[in-house]
Formats: structure tokens, C-alpha cells, sequence
């Protein structure tokens, strides 16, 4: 019998060819592995053709998307890959692990003894350190694949970062730039995927480990893995590993017959949505003609040269008429000065041909490049970019007011006032908006060449909408859309379009467009790319002429006026020597770094230009400055951010400590870590009076920062190291507190830290368990009122260590002593600064912002402050300041960001200091907190560095750069500013009093909520629940209705009106909310938008306060929001209203479970459906106009319907998962990519955590908050709250379990809690502890898997993660109710199915499919067992059930 198997991969398509004789033995007899290049349907048949399809017997496809486009029987990859190992593993190439290194994605698989994958382990989405990602890489650099292995120069790799595509690509960037080789760069790149490799394989235990897939062609990657992999085994079917296991399983059953490639092919629709075609916003496009001019003899000429990640430019400027008389634009290729000599080659072969002689007296660089180019031409002109583009716009024309600038690499913003550039902003961490992405996506997905993007995407009638957020998801994006069919024009159009959508949303975000809008960069040459940015913006854009040479343009601008001021001195180029002027290489040298004593080591090249050497390099500008001649300014004494560290650390910590007991020889670690880099005088001076040696951690260890159990932002990734620094000292004790708020001057009662900061010791706690040979302390601090309120607290712990209580109190004293002598010493410092500042009026200072542990530490903030002081900048850290006086936001609930604010504020009126904001890539708090900061600073500019594990420093030195420079516009224009009248406006608003509620108009009348005029909208928390919660309100005659389901176009809108770094539930209630009043049917209507609020720590509690800022920045009339708590009597709706939506909530929950097992076990689903949705609907009807016993009976009807619907098999025989995590994603279809869909189709029913969890966990909260407060009368009221809670949600679950498609079960929120509380403290009050409880208490006894979904970057979901990622197995063992069950499923599946997901509103990309593959096998198989150990089922019904689920 001969078999076919195919792969259809990202990249490529391969197929296996076998033929299995009489005596069952196989033998292999063809392979081919062949690049789709964006046409798998061609590859397909170019590999398989008629006469071969009649040759064989059986068929089989696997892969991921593509195959459900064919007519073929069909299996997942984990199955393939299971086949395929099975077979190698009797010839003798045995493993316990498979990599599989693909175009797109490396997973690996762990393998149980019976070669079934029992665990599967990826990265994130990132695409960095993939086959794919290195192609890009090296073509970048003008490299064959051949040449770039076979010259990689593996004794010396370049380190770059591997966490990000984007952060990876910079590191490439800059060291070209910085003058490293290509071929150690090369290595880098090979050494850092081995690294995403050896990620993975630390997440899990394994013994012999086997690579297959494209990627494990590299042999340099092979070779750095081998160091680390003993015994590592390299398959000669790597390359088509997936595909020989798909002919191997069809070995085993019957296929589909397939005898033409006509059969083999299907046509199907495309997941994505689609856009306008671009042609039709051509007309709002106008492109500027160039005008140049031919060279006269004697003409006085600047040269611009602009060196930038992908491109050179070059212009010669005639000074007497501004003329263009010679231009070049040539392709860097990663080598700054060769591709400047190339342009200096080609000027002067335009200028000999012109025959005439032109004098050039100044010579200006910009770009990334412009420090090594600018040594190289030995130039003092060394300007930024963003200065040299404005310059270029204004003189184009002088009412310019935005500059929309998209480069290779970098994408800015820029704001005209006055003709000077005063306000700015850059792509911070993502590259998917940049010219060079688009440039590799079209070329390596889509193999069209670069001059041919604009002219086929212009053809295309359906542009795809794709993901606009990093740029690794856009090109997984691109290879779902490939695989799916679609055409060559439609998704380069949708590829234009993201860049376009990318700078909207995360370069220019919220800010203001003027009238006139420039689009310059060389992405500008392809006419796509400005149309799509007039269709996603309204406006008109201007495209300047040679949009591609605008910033060599502008550099020449800015000399000619430099010369004319007299601040540059007039010098003689000649291009041809230029051209000519080689450079060599001395040996580098380490930094020792000066009276500073900065300990970054950065590496010093040294450049050998005409006979003389130059130092070139470091974090810092100490070079610039030596090679510009420049006095170096003391950057010690500017510099009072690294002050703050040493007083934090030595003054007020090692050099301050007091002895109360002596030295008992025992060691505490306390963690360098979040706010240990304010709080270390009280712990050090604690611990050290009690007689301990404390420990502090000296270094960062990355092999702990890769212990991480979830994406966490860079400062946990720190504190990761930290503790794996600390536990090689071997402490007897680890300090690792739960510090739950701060002290804030001034500031409101609520004051709480990041969800992060407070969950620090359970998720390292989690991920190290050497952490097991010492004693883990967490007491949970409590700040908020001031140092002394934490004495409790300080107390427990003392007698946990055997200490008597008068001294732990006296220890305790002399920390808080320390910890206040430390704050007043940081006032006292920021008032001299003020005041000598102040003496200076013509100074200017920057204010650092961030965190402790982000901008103030050295371990995190880059060399940021350094960047500053080396520059001859003052540069203070926002706590220094005296803003206790400042009033606080009253919604603020983070401790820091209420400090930030305050700040800000100052800073915002003081005519000399200027801000910089240090963020992180993902931080929770600052998605929010950044937004407002800069509402507060308005029109006066201000830095945003969002920060990483990487070390790209020229993109930081461009940006402080262009910021200095802004400073100086900006006081320029502020000298000459007049005062513009504000209009006044005032905004609609709820009103309770004396429980009645009142909505009160913007013109200051007041309705009651039932007014017909009120239009109260629910937004969409799962489509059924919100238009529940609406009849229940129509139910007491209030005029409400809920928004539609969200989609794309909620999801387009929302992020319109955000910063697109807020998490997904907030850009699709603000896009449901603009949506409606866009298209609302009565325009006059008072509307009253539903949005609960929360006292933090999750970002939750801030959707109100954006939306509020929103509805006063539009200036929009008659829009407020309501939100219904107890704490304001549910707005004077009282015990009707809260009965009557209690019951709509555990209905809603209980057909939400009901949908999904009538999608699961429905015989006829189409059916099922129609009675499902008419079910809901009487359910609906019932809920607004019955009472309470009309609507139970409208239940009973409903229960007797649905159990009409004919099922397939019962659902207690069907596999069910639980969905936990957030609540606003898990109940949205859209959110959650149809999950509870995709899963049905699987044969798996989908249980997700009710909403009444979280009302439950609400009023625990509530109880043990305030349990010491509780009279006798409040505890009665409790009780016969929950009483009735309790009854209601038990007659409705009892009803609707007669349906046959609900399995009736309480919710038990104190079990749940008490289940996870060995993991997190209850005291951390966030959803964290209900996923953890839930996926602990229902997996195995209630459910065969668990799904935890969150939205991008979700503090509590992460958190979550982190921690089951570990413990989800230990802690179902100890917490098991049937221990017996438990432990003998665990037997045989000792990893149990747990996915963490997050979801930012697009398609799930490669990774999370594969997860989510591996989880259905895995569930189906638990299933298996749980219904075997149980004893209800028979080998012929699990066969069925198999047979089902493949």
C-alpha cells in the first residue's frame, strides 16, 4: 500500500511518500520540502499531480489552517508529529522531547513513554528566532543563506535580544551601525535562536532531546545547541517530519479517495474581514512635482547625507536658491560607512557629469546612522532626524502643521507650532508601521519585490484587514491569509493598510492632526501607502516632493541656517574623497566608566580614520563629546537620579545599620527587586537590628529571567534574575513581601501598588522551587496610611523568626526612622536643585518619572539619566519634588500614578523643567496612567521611553536628542505665546440623592433615570447577559437597550479613542459607545452609559475615568455613566432592582453553558440553534415585563423544549474544558476568537466561569474587608442577602437542568479561594485567585481541561498564568475532593491540560493554534481516562467518541 502525506507550513509545503509491503514493513520513497512564496495551491500542484494521485492508495494533510482548505482527510500536527516519532522511535532514535524549529514558530513537545505528547511548550507570539525571522535578517545584510552559515563567526556571536522581532531587528541594526561585523552578527542571530530553543526546553524536564523542522538546517544553530544539548538528535526526515507522519497515519485508516488535484482543492471563505480599496482615496492624495535644478560653475552647495536602518540618502542643496542639484537614495545593507561612500560616489558622478565646478561648504548627517557616518566625514553637523524632517516640511510650506514620517525602521510623529517642531512622538517598541517591515512581510510572505508593492496593492478590490499591533502578528496575519487562499493584490493592499493603522493607533495615538498634513519617508515612493493613510484618517494628505530624501533635505537646511547663525564654521567636502576615505578597525576596549563610576561596560570600537584613531560607542555620549570636542560636563553632580539609588542603598541602608541583637550568623535575601529600590532602608535596618546578615542581590541572572511563567513586563523579568542571584548566596531566610499600597502625600484613602508588585512572592515562589531550602517570607504590607501602619505586620514576622516583640518593635522604629530620614533627604535635595535652577532662568532641568524600580534604578532605566547628565542636562527623579501640596485625582487608585500625577502637574506649570516618562513594554498601569500624564502636560512636550530587555541605545539617543532640541523650540514659543479663551463646557452627570437617582443634562436640568428622554445602554459583557441586564431595567420603566456584540468595527473605532495600549474590553466599550452615538436613531436623547467601576488594582477600575476624560475632551453634550453598586443603593433602584438582576445574571450564565452544549451534542445543530435562540428570546421577554414566578415559568418551558432537541450523546459522556480568567473576555465571543465554537467542533463542551463568581467575590470581599466594622444588624443583612442569592440561583439552575444540557452546580466563591490560598494570598483582590481556584478545584473532578483567556497584557490573567503554569498539577493533588480519581488519572496524565491564552481582538496567531491543538488531543485523551476510572463508558462508545473529536 503507498501513502501520500503532505504539511502545509508556514513557509513551505512538504510531502512524504510511502509504500507498506505484504510483511509490514515501510519504506520511504520520495521527499520533498518546496516555499510556497505566498501561492500554496501552485506549490501543492507542482508536488502532487494527477498521475500520482492515481498511483497512490490513501491521502492525508496536516498543518495548520490550510488543510481545512482540502478535500483530504486530515490531522493535526501534534498528531503527525506523534506518528512520526513512533516510527523513528523503533528504529531506534528514541527522545523524550521534539523541537520543532519552523518557519514561524518553535515548539516543543514532551513525550510521555509511550511517545504521546503529553505537554507542548512555545514562545509568545514573537516570531523572533525563527527560520523565517533569521531569512529576514540576513537578507537585510546582502547575505545568501549559504554564505551567512558558512561564514558565521561562531567564537564571537553579537548578542541580540531574542524576547521581540522588533528589539532583535534594532540590535542587528545598531551593531552594523556601531561597526560590528556581519559575520558575528550572523552568529548572533544562530546563538539567539538557539536560545528561544533552550527557553523552551527550561520550562520542562527532559533527558534526550530531537530537532525536526526547516530551521534545524542551520548549522551554526545546530552547533550552539549542541553545547547546551548533550546527545541532541538531528533526523534525516527533519525537514518533513509532520508530513511522513501523515503518511504513517494514513497508513492505519481509511482516507477520503482523492484521484485529481480538482478533488484535492475546496473553495471556503476568509477569516478576515475586508477594507475600501485603495484606488478609491487616490483623489485624496496630492503628490507635490519635483523641481531640481542642473549645477552652476561656482555654485556654494551644503551636502545632506541621511543614513538610515534601511536607506541612504544624499542631497546636494544649492545655498543661494535651495536647489536640489544631485541626489542618490541606495540601500544601507547594515553598513553605515560603505553605503555613505556609495553616496558620496554617486553625487560625484552626477557632478563630474554636469561638467561645472560647485564649492561644498558644509556637510550635515542625520538618520540612525549619523554618529559612525558623521565621524567617518569628520563633521561637527551631527542633527537628529526628527529636526532635519521638520525643517524640510516647514520650508515646503510653512503652515505645515503635522508631519506623518514612516522610515525603515523608525516611525514619528511630529507637531508644527510656529514653524518649529514642538511636540513628537516615535514608534516605541513595535516595527509593524516602518517601511523596512513592509518591505521584508511583501518580499519573504509574498515574494513581491519592493518597487512592485504600491502597484499591486493599488489593483485590489477586498484589501484584508489585518492584526496592526506587533509586527510578528501582522506577519502571522499574512501567513494565515496565505494559507486560507487569498489573493496576491488583496493582501498586499491589507499589508499596506496595517502599517497605516499601526501608526494611528501606537505612533500618533491621540494626538492632534492639524489642517495640514505631511506624509514623507520613503515608504511615501509607493502611492499605496499615503492613500490608505487618507482613508483610515478623513484627511487630505501632501506628499512632498522626493518624500524619500526629505530628511537629507532637511539636514541641509538646518546647516545652511547654522552657518548663517554662526554655530557652524564653513569647511570644504569633496565627495570623491569621501568616497575614497576608508576606515580600519583597532581593537576595542571596555569602558571603566569614569569618575560616574558607571558599571555598564560598554564595549569602545576604535576607528581609524586618515591615520588617526577615534573612540566610538557606549550608552552614554562621553564619545560624542570627545570627538566633537565638547567640555565634558560633570554628570555626577547633574545627575541626582543616581543619587537616589545610592541613598537608597548605602546612606540610609549598608552604611546606616544599627544593631539591636548580635550577629546570629542566619542570612536574609531581600529581593533588588519592584519597590525594594525605595523601601531597602526599612527592610536592611529591620533585619539588621534583629541581629541578620542581609543579602541583596548584585547581579541580574538571566538564566532566572527566563524562569518567568508568563510574558511579564521588564521589571519582573528583573526580579526574576534577582532572586536567582540571591538564591546562589544560599540565605537561610528570602524576603519576599506582598507590599499591597504606599504612602501618598495628600492623597486619597485608596493607594494601592501594582497587581504585579503585590503577587511578587507567589509567582517566584512558583517558579523556583529551591526557594523550598530556606524559609519564604511574605508578611502582606499595608502602607497606606504611612510606614508605622505596617507594625502589625512587622510584629508577625519577628515571632515568626523567634524575636520578642519589644525588639522587633524597636528593629521596627529604627526601619521607619531610616525609611523617613531617607524620603526627607530626597525633598531637602529637590528643593536646593529647584532653587539653584531657579537662579538660572535660562536653564532647563528634566524630570525623570516612572517607577523605582524602571527609572531609578541603573538595573532598568539604560543609562537613561547618564544619557542626560553626559549631555549637560540636569536631571532630577519626579520624587524629589514638593508635590505633596498638589490635589490628587480622586479615580487615581495606584498608589504610584496618583505620586505621577501630582508631579506632573508641577512640572506642567514650572516655565524650566521638562518630563521624560520611563514605561515598559505591556505595563498594566502605564496603558492608562501615560494618557493621562500627557492630558496634564498639553501642549507643553514631553519624553516617553518605553523600555525592554534590549539595548538598542541609538533609538534612545535619537529620541533624548530631538527632545533637547524641542525644549529650546518650545521655549521660544512659549516666550512669544498669548493666552487662547478656553470654552467652557460642562458635561452630563448621575446624581443620587436621598436614594433617588437623577440625571442632570449639560445645560444643568434634571431628569429622573425613568424620563423617556433618558436612554440608559448597556455595554456588551457577553451579548446575552447585557441585553438581560437591559429588559431588567426596562422592567421599572427605564428607557435601556445594549449595545450590539462586538466585532471588527468596535474594535477599529475604539482604538481611534485610546492609546491602543489599554486592555481589549476598554477599546471595544469605548468603541460601542462612539459607534452608537454615531449612528444612534435620536441624536436628542440623554444617554447614560453603563460602566461599573472598581477600586483597583486591576485596570478595570480605570475604563470610567478614561471615558469620562473622553466625554470632556469631545466636548460631547448629554453623555454620562452610571454605575449600580451597593455602595450607591444601585443608584436608588433598590431591592427590585437588584433581585430582578441577580436573576438575569445566573440565567444569562447558565444559557451561556446550555449554548455551548447545544453546539456540542445537538444532532441537528442548525436546528438546535433556531430553538436555542427562540428559547432566549420568551426568556428575555420574560425577564422585562413578569414576576418572579411567571419568569420560573417561562424556565420550565424553556427546560422542556430544549430537551426535545435530539442529542448525538449525553453531556455527561461529552469531554467539557472550563474557560476562566477575565470576565469581560471569556463571555465575548468576539474577544475570545469563538472559542466555545471552535471547541464544539472539536466534540468539547465549554463550561465558562459565571458572572456570579465575580458578584460572589465582590461580596466576600466586602465581608472580610470590613469584618471588624460589622454590627450584628450587618451581619443578619448579609446573611439573608446571600440567603437569597442562594435561592434564586439554585431554583433557576435546578429548572434549567431538565434541559439535558446543564448539569446544575453552586458556586462555591470561599471554595474556590480556599483552594488557591496555598498559592496567593487572598489579600491580593483580583481575579487572579478566582482563575487559579476555579482551574484548581473544577480540572479532573468537574472538567477534563482548563482554558485561562485574558486580554493583551492583562495583569491578573498573567499572574494567574504564571503560577498554574507551575503548580496547576502539585496544587490539584493536595486540594483534590476524590484524591482517589485524582491521583490515578494524574498516572497517566501527570501534566494536565491547562492554556493560558490572550487575546487582543485578532485572529489567534500560529503559536496559540498549536497550543490549542495539543490541548484537544490532550482533553479527549483525560476524558478517556475519567469515564474509564468511573466505569460509564465501553470501549466501543470511547471509540466513538475518538472517532468524533478527530
Amino acid at each position: 500500500m503507498k501513502t501520500l502525506g503532505l504539511c502545509i507550513g508556514a513557509s513551505n509545503i512538504s510531502m512524504v511518500l510511502l509504500e507498506q509491503g505484504a510483511n509490514g514493513q515501510i519504506r520511504i520513497l520520495d521527499t520533498k520540502t518546496r516555499p510556497h512564496e505566498g501561492n500554496p495551491r501552485r506549490t501543492i500542484a507542482g508536488l502532487v499531480d494527477g498521475k500520482l494521485l492515481k498511483d497512490i492508495h490513501r491521502l492525508a494533510v496536516t498543518g495548520r489552517k490550510l488543510r481545512s482548505k482540502l478535500n483530504a482527510s486530515s490531522l493535526s500536527e501534534p498528531e503527525a508529529v506523534e506518528h512520526a516519532y513512533r516510527y523513528l522511535r523503533d528504529s531506534g532514535n528514541e527522545a523524550d522531547m521534539i523541537i520543532s524549529a519552523g518557519g514561524e514558530t518553535f515548539i516543543a513537545y514532551k513525550l510521555d513513554r509511550e511517545g504521546r505528547i503529553t505537554g507542548v511548550y512555545t514562545g509568545n507570539k514573537c516570531a523572533s528566532g525563527t527560520g523565517e525571522f533569521f531569512l529576514q535578517q540576513i537578507k537585510r545584510m546582502d547575505l545568501t543563506v549559504d554564505e551567512a552559515v558558512s561564514t558565521a563567526d561562531l567564537d564571537n556571536p553579537y548578542k541580540v535580544a531574542g524576547r521581540c522581532s522588533v528589539f532583535c531587528k534594532s540590535d542587528c541594526t545598531h551593531a552594523l551601525n556601531k561597526g560590528a561585523p556581519k559575520e558575528q552578527v550572523v552568529a548572533g542571530l544562530c546563538e539567539m535562536m538557539a536560545v528561544k530553543v533552550c527557553e523552551l526546553l527550561k520550562k520542562t524536564e527532559y533527558n534526550k532531546v530531537m530537532i525536526v523542522g526547516g530551521a534545524s538546517a542551520n548549522k551554526p544553530m545546530i552547533h550552539f545547541l549542541k553545547r547546551e544539548i548533550p546527545g541532541l538528535v538531528v533526523p534525516e526526515q527533519a525537514s518533513c517530519f509532520e508530513a511522513m507522519g501523515a503518511a504513517l497515519w494514513a497508513l492505519e485508516r481509511e482516507t477520503l479517495p482523492i484521484h485529481s488535484l480538482e478533488e484535492l482543492f475546496k473553495g471556503g471563505g476568509s477569516f478576515f474581514k475586508t477594507l475600501p480599496p485603495l484606488k478609491d482615496y487616490l483623489s485624496r492624495v496630492t503628490f507635490k512635482e519635483n523641481v531640481r535644478q542642473e549645477p552652476k560653475e561656482g555654485d556654494s552647495c551644503i551636502l545632506g547625507l541621511d543614513v538610515g536602518s534601511t536607506t541612504t540618502k544624499a542631497v546636494v542643496l544649492r545655498t543661494s536658491d535651495n536647489a536640489i542639484l544631485a541626489s542618490c537614495y541606495l540601500r544601507t545593507n547594515g553598513d553605515p560607512i560603505q553605503a555613505s561612500r556609495n553616496c558620496y560616489r554617486e553625487i560625484h558622478r552626477q557632478l563630474e557629469a554636469s561638467r561645472v565646478n560647485i564649492e561644498i561648504t558644509g556637510l550635515g548627517v542625520t538618520g540612525s546612522g549619523r554618529q559612525i557616518a558623521g565621524l567617518h566625514a569628520l563633521t561637527p553637523a551631527v542633527i537628529n532626524e526628527i529636526i532635519a524632517h521638520a525643517t524640510a516640511a516647514v520650508y515646503f510650506d510653512p503652515e505645515v502643521e503635522t508631519i506623518f514620517e514612516i522610515g525603515g525602521q523608525d516611525a514619528k510623529y511630529t507637531y508644527i507650532t510656529s514653524r518649529v517642531a514642538s511636540d513628537y512622538a516615535m514608534n516605541e517598541a513595535c516595527s509593524a508601521g516602518t517601511g523596512s517591515f513592509l518591505e521584508e512581510a511583501a518580499r519573504e510572505s509574498l515574494d513581491i519585490a519592493t518597487g512592485k508593492i504600491g502597484d499591486i496593492a493599488l489593483k485590489s478590490s477586498r484589501p484584508l484587514n489585518f492584526s496592526d499591533q506587533c509586527a510578528a502578528f501582522i506577519s502571522s496575519d499574512i501567513k494565515t491569509a496565505i494559507q486560507e487562499g487569498a489573493g496576491i493584490e488583496d493582501l498586499a493592499a491589507g499589508l499596506v493598510y496595517s502599517i497605516c493603522m499601526n501608526y494611528n493607533n501606537r505612533v500618533k495615538g491621540n494626538r492632534a492632526v492639524g489642517q495640514k498634513v505631511f506624509m514623507q519617508g520613503g515608504v511615501c515612493y509607493n502611492r499605496a501607502v499615503p492613500a490608505a493613510m487618507a482613508a483610515l484618517t478623513g484627511k487630505e494628505i501632501i506628499v512632498p516632493p522626493e518624500p524619500g530624501l526629505m530628511g537629507a533635505f532637511g539636514v541641509a537646511l538646518e546647516v545652511k541656517n547654522r552657518l548663517a547663525l554662526g554655530l557652524l564654521q564653513p569647511a570644504r567636502f569633496y565627495p570623491a574623497e569621501l568616497a575614497e576615505r576608508g576606515v580600519a578597525y583597532g581593537k576595542p576596549f571596555t569602558c571603566a566608566g569614569g569618575k560616574e563610576k558607571c558599571d555598564r561596560k560598554c564595549t569602545i570600537n576604535i576607528i581609524k580614520i586618515k591615520g588617526k584613531n577615534y573612540p566610538f560607542g557606549g550608552a552614554c555620549n562621553k564619545y560624542v563629546n570627545l570627538l566633537q570636542e565638547r567640555k565634558q560636563p560633570d554628570a555626577v553632580k547633574l545627575d541626582l537620579v543616581q543619587l537616589r539609588e545610592r541613598l537608597v542603598y548605602q546612606k540610609y541602608g549598608r552604611e546606616r545599620g544599627i544593631r539591636l541583637l548580635p550577629p546570629n550568623g542566619k542570612k536574609v535575601a531581600v529581593n533588588r527587586s519592584l519597590l525594594t529600590n525605595t523601601l531597602f532602608p526599612l527592610y536592611y535596618n529591620f533585619f539588621t537590628a534583629l541581629g541578620f546578615e542581609v543579602l541583596c542581590s548584585d547581579e541580574i541572572d538571566h538564566e532566572g529571567m527566563e524562569r518567568r511563567g508568563a510574558e511579564f513586563c521588564f521589571p519582573v523579568e528583573i526580579a526574576h534574575g534577582a532572586l536567582m542571584d540571591s538564591i546562589c548566596k544560599d540565605p537561610d531566610f528570602y524576603f519576599l513581601p506582598h507590599v499591597g499600597s504606599m504612602p501618598v502625600e495628600n492623597g486619597i484613602d485608596n493607594s494601592v501598588t501594582c497587581p504585579f508588585v503585590q503577587a511578587e512572592p507567589y509567582y517566584l515562589k512558583a517558579a523556583f522551587d529551591e526557594l523550598k531550602k530556606g524559609v519564604v517570607l511574605s508578611p502582606v504590607l499595608d502602607f497606606s496610611k504611612g510606614y508605622e501602619q505596617a507594625l502589625e505586620s512587622f510584629l508577625e514576622l519577628g515571632r515568626t523568626l523567634g524575636i520578642p516583640a519589644r525588639i522587633t518593635r524597636k528593629a521596627f522604629s529604627l526601619g521607619v526612622r531610616a525609611q523617613e530620614d531617607f524620603h526627607r533627604e530626597c525633598r531637602e535635595m529637590g528643593r536646593l536643585f529647584l532653587k539653584e535652577l531657579e537662579q538660572n532662568p535660562a536653564e532647563t532641568a528634566i524630570v525623570l518619572f516612572g517607577r523605582p524600580y524602571n527609572a531609578f534604578t541603573k538595573k532598568a532605566n539604560m543609562g537613561i539619566p547618564q544619557k542626560f547628565a553626559t549631555r549637560g542636562c540636569r536631571i532630577v527623579p519626579y520624587d524629589f519634588l514638593p508635590f505633596g501640596e498638589e490635589e490628587p485625582d480622586e479615580t487615581m487608585f495606584w498608589a504610584m500614578g496618583q505620586m505621577i500625577l501630582k508631579a506632573a502637574r508641577l512640572v506642567q506649570r514650572h516655565p524650566q523643567l521638562f518630563a521624560t516618562y520611563i514605561t515598559n513594554f505591556s505595563c498594566g498601569p502605564d496603558s492608562f496612567i501615560v494618557g493621562f500624564f500627557r492630558e496634564i502636560m498639553g501642549q507643553k512636550p514631553s519624553l516617553t521611553l518605553e523600555l525592554d530587555s534590549h539595548s538598542a541605545d541609538a533609538g534612545l539617543d535619537t529620541r533624548i536628542e530631538a527632545f533637547l532640541d524641542i525644549i529650546q523650540s518650545f521655549r521660544e514659543i512659549d516666550r512669544l505665546k498669548t493666552s487662547v479663551p478656553v470654552k467652557t463646557f460642562k458635561p452630563a452627570r448621575v446624581v443620587v440623592e436621598k436614594e433617588k437617582t437623577w440625571v442632570e443634562s449639560s445645560a444643568g436640568r434634571r431628569y429622573p433615570l425613568n424620563h423617556p428622554g433618558v436612554h440608559v445602554l448597556i455595554p456588551s459583557m457577553g451579548d446575552l447577559g447585557s441585553r438581560m441586564m437591559a429588559a431588567t431595567l426596562r422592567h421599572l420603566g427605564i428607557h435601556a437597550s445594549a449595545v450590539p456584540a462586538p466585532a471588527t468595527k468596535e474594535l477599529k473605532t475604539g482604538k481611534g479613542y485610546a492609546s491602543c495600549k489599554e486592555c481589549l474590553p476598554l477599546i471595544l466599550t469605548v468603541g460601542s459607545l462612539f459607534n452608537h452615538l454615531e449612528t444612534r436613531a435620536n441624536p436628542e436623547e440623554i444617554l447614560v452609559y453603563f460602566m461599573p467601576t472598581s477600586p483597583g488594582p486591576c485596570r478595570f477600575g480605570q475604563y470610567n475615568v478614561l471615558i469620562k476624560n473622553l466625554i470632556e475632551k469631545m466636548q460631547l453634550e448629554n453623555v454620562a455613566q452610571i454605575s449600580l453598586t451597593c455602595d450607591n443603593s444601585y443608584a436608588g433602584l433598590g431591592t427590585d432592582f437588584s433581585a430582578r438582576a441577580w436573576q438575569a445574571v445566573v440565567i444569562s450564565d447558565v444559557l451561556d453553558d446550555i449554548y455551548s452544549a447545544v453546539l456540542t451534542i445537538a444532532r441537528d445543530k442548525k436546528r438546535a440553534l433556531a430553538i436555542y435562540n427562540d428559547v432566549c428570546e420568551q426568556i428575555i421577554a420574560s425577564l422585562e415585563r413578569d414576576s418572579w414566578k411567571g419568569i420560573k415559568e417561562t424556565l420550565r418551558k424553556a427546560a422542556r423544549t430544549l430537551r426535545n432537541i435530539e442529542r448525538k450523546q449525553s453531556l455527561e459522556h461529552t469531554p467539557k474544558v472550563s474557560l476562566v480568567g477575565e470576565i469581560y473576555v471569556r463571555r465575548d465571543g468576539f474577544s475570545r476568537q469563538y472559542l466555545v465554537e471552535r471547541l464544539a467542533e472539536h466534540g468539547i463542551v465549554v463550561n465558562i466561569s459565571p458572572i456570579a463568581e465575580w458578584i460572589y467575590y465582590c461580596d466576600y470581599l466586602q465581608k472580610t474587608k470590613n469584618r471588624h466594622l460589622l454590627t450584628g444588624k450587618d451581619r443578619l443583612g448579609n446573611y439573608i442577602l446571600q440567603f437569597f442569592k442562594s435561592s434564586f440561583e439554585r431554583t433557576i439552575k435546578g429548572i434549567l437542568s431538565q434541559s439535558g444540557f446543564y448539569k446544575a452546580h453552586m458556586v462555591d466563591v470561599e471554595k474556590l479561594i480556599d483552594n488557591a490560598s496555598g498559592l496567593i494570598n487572598p489579600r491580593l483582590t483580583v481575579e487572579t485567585i478566582l482563575t487559579a481556584g476555579a482551574a484548581i478545584t473544577e480540572i479532573v473532578e468537574d472538567v477534563a481541561g482548563v482554558i485561562s483567556i485574558g486580554p493583551f497584557g492583562c495583569m491578573p490573567s498573567r499572574i494567574a498564568e504564571a503560577v498554574l503554569n507551575f503548580k496547576i498539577n502539585e496544587a490539584k493533588l493536595e486540594t483534590a475532593k476524590d484524591k482517589d480519581l485524582v491521583a490515578r488519572v494524574m498516572e497517566d496524565h501527570p501534566a494536565l491540560p491547562f492554556l493560558s491564552v490572550e487575546t487582543d481582538g485578532n485572529a489567534f496567531p500560529q503559536v496559540i493554534e498549536a497550543r490549542l491543538e495539543v490541548f484537544c488531543i490532550q482533553v479527549e485523551r483525560v476524558h478517556r481516562r475519567i469515564l474509564e476510572l468511573k466505569g460509564s463508558s465501553s470501549k466501543g462508545y470511547l471509540d466513538a467518541i475518538s472517532s468524533a473529536l478527530r
